[in-house]
């Protein structure tokens, strides 16, 4: 977040020594391409997996390597203050300050991992210790520019990684209220169907299992079906976003002025998929 002033701004980033920066990129690659894995895994397998299966392989596989990448990038926390005649780079343990006549270029990274940023190339010839990493590196590149008279930020501005940031940041932020929904109160519909469907078939009726089994029983088989349903739909969305991010990541190489354009229709696309598509996909079976 940028804090204006007549002279200086302060943004909000995260400075990442070079080892780190590759651990905490590992870590994110790990998490994010397990949740399409797994998908398909489960698309493959003979029979359905049981619950504790796909837990244990989302706990290990996309929650701990998230978990890892996220106290790595809290601990690379950090502000850089952009004044008239130098960079002021504070961090925890960290504060460096670098003239703005030392910025030689701005080297933003090919590959956005663990996120969208940039190196410092100073006029030694030498790299920066710390790569950069910003949500979106347009507002801090423009002041770069307009502050510091640092002119290598609007040309880094432009590089397609940072295009690309900046087309996925200029959207509203996701909360954890919307995940809720997505994942939890929408996956009841779903569930009340196949839940439905099962306990006519295994029980005779709705309330079969109630009237035979308790109610313990019968609010546990519901659980499970709820979980189930809810991690069925992690997978199936995480298939959709990794092939609209793809698609977004390769309209900003190609044709950077489009990816704004791309974007919204990234985000259209995989909102009709999900919120249209599983009830089609649910309600196929007994349409046929």
């Amino acid at each position: 977040m940028a804090t204006a002033a007549s002279e200086s701004a302060s943004f909000r980033v995260y400075a990442y020594p070079t080892v780190w920066r590759l651990v905490g990129g590992l870590c994110v690659a790990i998490s994010r391409a397990s949740l399409p894995y797994i998908g398909i895994g489960v698309l493959l397998s003979e029979g359905p997996l049981p619950l504790v299966v796909l837990l244990r392989a989302l706990f290990v596989c996309a929650l701990l390597p998230a978990v890892a990448a996220r106290l790595i990038e809290r601990a690379c926390a950090a502000d850089v203050e952009v004044h008239a005649e130098a960079l002021v780079i504070r961090g925890r343990g960290l504060r460096m300050e670098i003239p703005r006549t030392a910025v030689a270029a701005l080297l933003p990274w090919t590959v956005p991992l663990p996120g969208a940023g940039f190196a410092l190339r100073l006029q030694s010839g030498r790299r920066f210790s710390y790569g950069l990493q910003v949500a979106d590196p347009t507002p801090l590149l423009s002041s770069f520019a307009e502050s510091a008279g640092i002119e290598a930020g609007r040309v880094a501005a432009r590089h397609p990684t940072l295009v690309y940031a900046h087309a996925r940041h200029s959207g509203k932020p996701r909360r954890w209220y919307h995940l809720l929904f997505k994942f939890g109160l929408f996956a009841l519909l779903p569930t009340g169907v196949w839940f439905y469907a099962h306990q006519h078939i295994a029980y005779g009726g709705l309330l079969g299992q109630y009237y035979l089994e308790g109610l313990g029983p019968y609010l546990k088989t519901f659980a499970i079906s709820w979980s189930l349903t809810a991690i069925y739909l992690l997978l199936y969305a995480s298939a959709w976003r990794a092939a609209g991010e793809g698609i977004a990541l390769f309209v900003a190489w190609r044709a950077p002025t489009h990816a704004a354009t791309a974007r919204r229709a990234v985000e259209i696309v995989c909102r009709v998929a999900y919120y249209i598509g599983v009830p089609v996909l649910v309600l196929m079976p007994f349409l046929a």
